[in-house]
């Protein structure tokens, strides 16, 4: 049975703060009760791109984009208060359409470039040209699991990031091989979904990671962005757009 993904699988951290736009992201529910943790990324200083499974059901986050978060966010939230917002065709049967947006009271961090969304069918048209089988991609999120499987929770409050070869594409998903030993690399793993997947070296982002297998060692089931669907509610309701 899948199961929600992204802490990251033998990894690097981020303290160079190679990726101050990820951030982690403290679900509440009406009530004001943490109910879990997902990653997302800054599309501009206020839009946190995340994932529909994270947001779905929720009412109030709060927003932390340091490398490290305070242990204690669970039960003592400081982080930027946001609203959150789930894709209107989410369905969690299928795990279609599984992105989600944080708007943000005020901005998150201010940086002069944020990632940027892939033109619509811009994974399918690498795979027509037989290039993206070559291709890596860089996962980033809050987490750390290693070990062999099961794997072990080991950090949880820090940004990794690491790297994934090409696994497959569907319709709706980017899959990416998760199994270190097998590929020299890293991966993603239950704990903190909703984390970015960019495009080799760049800030394309391609994917949102949405669910993998229970011991993170063979599917790691990535939300794609390039789709009509995801763009065009991107654009209609929060402005945001890939570049012209």
């Amino acid at each position: 049975m899948p199961t929600s993904a992204s802490a990251i699988t033998d990894g690097t951290p981020d303290t160079t703060n190679k990726y101050p736009f990820v951030g982690l992201l403290a679900f509440r529910d009406a009530d004001n009760n943490y109910v879990h943790r997902c990653s997302g990324t800054l599309l501009s200083p206020t839009i946190v791109l995340t994932a529909s499974h994270c947001t779905d059901g929720m009412s109030i986050v709060h927003a932390y984009f340091s490398y490290q978060v305070p242990d204690d966010f669970r039960t003592n939230p400081t982080g930027v208060v946001g609203t959150p917002f789930t894709h209107p065709d989410y369905n969690p049967l299928t795990i279609n359409n599984d992105v989600g947006v944080v708007e943000l009271a005020a901005p998150g961090v201010v940086l002069g470039t944020y990632p940027q969304l892939p033109e619509q069918g811009f994974l399918s048209d690498l795979k027509a040209a037989h290039e993206i089988q070559d291709d890596t991609f860089v996962n980033v999120g809050y987490g750390l699991l290693n070990g062999s499987p099961p794997p072990v929770l080991v950090n949880n409050e820090d940004r990794w990031y690491s790297t994934s070869p090409f696994g497959g594409l569907t319709q709706n998903n980017l899959h990416l091989q998760s199994n270190p030993n097998a590929t020299g690399q890293g991966g993603t793993c239950f704990g903190d979904s909703g984390g970015p997947h960019f495009w080799k070296d760049s800030l394309v982002l391609v994917s949102v990671t949405s669910w993998g297998d229970a011991i993170c060692r063979s599917l790691d089931m990535s939300q794609r962005t390039d789709l009509g669907s995801v763009l065009d509610w991107l654009e209609d309701e929060f402005g945001v757009t890939p570049p012209a």
